[in-house]
């Protein structure tokens, strides 16, 4: 946990003072000789010794100590503002904690002393025990004690500026410095959640040009692209578990992280439903802080549309083990496009408990979404081109059109070191959503915009259970330092729909010039009935190793997993599998290999070779093969990057080349046949180059260019009134 805004403020003239009043010779001497006593004290004989890997660049001292406490899985306290105005030199290599602190602290005129095995205590050296004068503040805790393989309680601190934190969750191998991480990664913080108003994750990742939503705001749907392929809300993890969050939307009440995470991932986090090819996002929920929080927020979408947020947090027990926090929020009204109405109701509760070496944390939440008239695309005819989008409030979907979804979820993660190097942890979590919609399917026929729909009534029941159960090591055969994992993942989604009603009669409308029509007969939900209709089951066991050398200059990771697909498909009427709607059962073993050469700490270049599976496509009805089943897909993607690191700002640059098995039905027949490339370059800049100017996202992105899909088009409707958003430059540039 990084130094609190609190703390900073109220103490900034004293630090401005103290930096001052030291000057960089006598404190580099003072602090030699302190060091060389401490080490000679009772104290340093009974601290721990065990070399570490550190790789902290010069900058303000503050954010060095929060980045020393993640490496070194130490407590740091520091009184008050000691710690505000100096700046540290930095340490790289492999060091002893004690000395590693004794190299950052060189130079600011403080020392330190361990006041346990786990807890580091700074303090003036005139203030080094035995002398007089020192002046006690209100303690700052810098991090956590949890070792550094850990998950719970040992989240990355943040990039100068706040906006992005400094790594992120690497799948498997857990939480990871985004120097040492060899894929293009960002990390958007709470922070960046409040200053973008966020409600969803659209609102979030609007300030990302390597990403795109697929629907404009007022829709229910936060679906995105990336890297040229559709990235869904169930390919989506929350706290590294897949099943969990809601879907298709996800609301950001109740979440302090977003991580982004580009291209495949089925090799670092076991597979997602529909494969996450082009990446995937994953969602870190609220902890209560060591201080406290209470914090009611007002929401002001547009003159029609408001709401508000409630935000309670607080830690108990005299080491303050226990926290909770939760959230209740709400935003509804009318948007800018006629007859829209969007309503958003999210309730979440998190706890968690961490002692010496156990750390449990448990979340639920629930979240109901209901739009009247969603503003989404519509097909076009063989043969039609996209015409001119129409004008951004009109709405050529109907009044009565409506979409309610409904999620309950929960999660329950429990980690144990067994060690201070080797964790075992366990991820159980679900969630049970109900889908309801009366909505018209639409085409447009011609480039005047006529076009002809029908109404269909649609609901659906979705029951998932998912499970990851793995641990994380960390050793050393000889000069190579080794951070290995394991984990076995498990996840069941079952769908029960409920026949639809439908489709009404067909009636004509005009994407320029609509028209409303009378609402169809709609059966009463009570007299619809379930029945099963799709499940499918998804397992994987992973092993994976990352090894550096050289003082980590240079890291290599590699890794396999096994992964089976086994789906069933069932007749809406018999509730059995018929010839026509036949199962799956399918495996592949996917492999990845990385590589990371750091000539320098500010600087790291990088490469990949990673796979991922997804689920095999089965011929749709109508054509003459109808209910074949297509074994599973590969993927492969090839990434080279540089990362740079300046301490107040860094930047990833990367070229990306992913192909996967193309499918399309020539003459009646469905088949699967040739490939898909999708090619770019990604530049990603994040951190405070200027103390005035911060930046979450990049100011260019050259992005895929993908081979024309043969799937139908959908013509989009432009964005209405867009939300009113921080001072973050984001400029996106796109080739196809």
């Amino acid at each position: 946990m990084g130094v609190t805004e609190k703390g900073r403020g109220r103490l900034y003239w004293g630090r401005v003072g103290l930096a001052v009043a030291l000057t960089a010779t006598t404190a580099l001497s003072v602090v030699a000789s302190a060091s060389s006593a401490w080490a000679q004290s009772p104290v340093a004989q009974t601290t721990p010794q065990a070399t570490r890997s550190f790789d902290i660049p010069p900058q303000p001292l503050a954010d060095a100590l929060v980045q020393f406490g993640f490496q070194s899985g130490l407590q740091v306290a520091a009184d008050g503002g000691l710690a505000a105005s100096a700046r540290s030199p930095g340490v790289s290599g492999n060091y002893t904690p004690a000395e590693a602190l004794g190299r950052l602290l060189a130079g600011t005129g403080l020392t330190f002393r361990f006041t346990n095995a786990t807890s580091v205590q700074l303090q003036q050296i005139s203030a080094a025990p035995g002398a007089s004068g020192a002046v006690q503040l209100d303690p700052v805790r810098v991090q956590a004690g949890a070792p550094p393989q850990a998950e719970i309680g040992n989240l990355p601190p943040p990039y100068a500026g706040g906006q992005v934190a400094r790594g992120g969750r690497v799948g498997m191998l857990g939480n990871r410095d985004y120097m040492d991480t060899p894929f293009s990664s960002t990390v958007y913080t709470e922070k960046t959640i409040q200053n973008q108003q966020a409600r969803t994750l659209q609102d979030v990742v609007a300030v990302d040009p390597t990403i795109r939503s697929i629907y404009p705001q007022g829709s229910f749907d936060d679906r995105l692209i990336m890297r040229g392929f559709q990235v869904f809300a169930r390919d989506m993890s929350f706290n590294g578990l897949y099943g969990v969050n809601p879907d298709p939307t996800v609301g950001m009440a109740g979440i302090e992280r977003v991580e982004v995470f580009r291209g495949p991932t089925a090799m670092l986090n076991g597979m997602a439903p529909n494969g996450a090819i082009g990446g995937t996002i994953n969602f870190v929920p609220k902890r209560a802080p060591d201080d406290g929080i209470a914090q009611a927020t007002a929401r002001y979408v547009s003159d029609s549309q408001f709401g508000g947020q409630l935000d309670v947090g607080r830690r108990f027990g005299p080491d303050k083990a226990l926290g909770i926090r939760a959230n209740a929020a709400y935003t509804g009204g009318n948007t800018a496009v006629s007859f829209n109405i969007d309503q958003l109701l999210e309730l979440t509760v998190g706890a968690d408990y961490r002692s010496e070496d156990t750390r449990l944390d448990v979340d639920l939440g629930y979240q109901k979404r209901g739009i009247n008239s969603a503003r989404l695309g519509t097909f076009l005819a063989a043969g039609i081109g996209v015409p001119p989008a129409p004008n951004a409030r009109i709405n050529y979907n109907q009044p009565w059109e409506f979409f309610v979804y409904d999620d309950l979820y929960g999660m329950l993660r429990l980690e144990h070191d067994f060690s201070r190097d080797f964790t075992g942890y366990i991820k159980v979590g679900g969630r049970h959503s109900n889908r309801d919609s009366l909505t018209t399917i639409s085409t447009i026929l011609n480039p005047q915009g006529g076009m002809s729909g029908s109404a269909i009534r649609s609901l659906v029941a979705i029951d998932t259970v998912s499970a990851d159960v793995g641990a994380r090591g960390r050793f050393e055969t000889g000069p190579i330092r080794h951070e290995a994992a394991m984990n076995v993942t498990y996840q069941r989604e079952t769908q029960n729909s409920r026949p639809t009603f439908g489709f009404s009669p067909v009636f004509a409308n005009n994407i320029y010039t609509p028209t409303v029509v009378a609402t169809p007969p709609v059966p009463p939900a009570a007299v619809i009935g379930p029945s099963p209709a799709f499940e499918s089951l998804l397992t994987s066991v992973g092993f994976i190793d990352s090894l550096s050398m050289l003082q980590d200059r240079i890291q290599i990771i590699a890794g396999l997993r096994s992964q089976r697909i086994q789906l069933s498909n069932y007749s809406p009427v018999t509730g059995i599998t018929t010839p026509a709607t036949p199962g799956s059962d399918q495996g592949a073993v996917t492999p990845t290999v990385s590589l990371v050469v750091r000539p320098w700490k500010e600087v790291s270049f990088y490469g990949n070779y990673i796979q991922a599976l997804e689920q095999g496509p089965i011929a749709g009805a109508g054509t003459l093969n109808a209910g074949q089943a297509f074994p599973a897909f590969v993927s492969k993607q090839f990434e080279l990057g540089t990362k740079v690191d300046f301490g107040n700002f860094g930047a990833t640059l990367s070229a990306f080349q992913i192909t996967r098995p193309s499918s399309f039905t020539t003459a009646g027949v469905f088949s699967v046949d040739g490939q898909q490339r999708n090619r770019g370059l990604e530049f990603i800049m994040f951190g405070e180059p200027l103390a005035s100017s911060r930046s979450a996202a990049s100011p260019s992105s050259m992005r895929y260019r993908p081979i024309p899909p043969t799937a139908p088009t959908m013509a989009r409707p432009r964005r209405a009134s867009p939300t009113s958003r921080p001072m973050l430059v984001s400029i996106g540039i796109r080739r196809s």
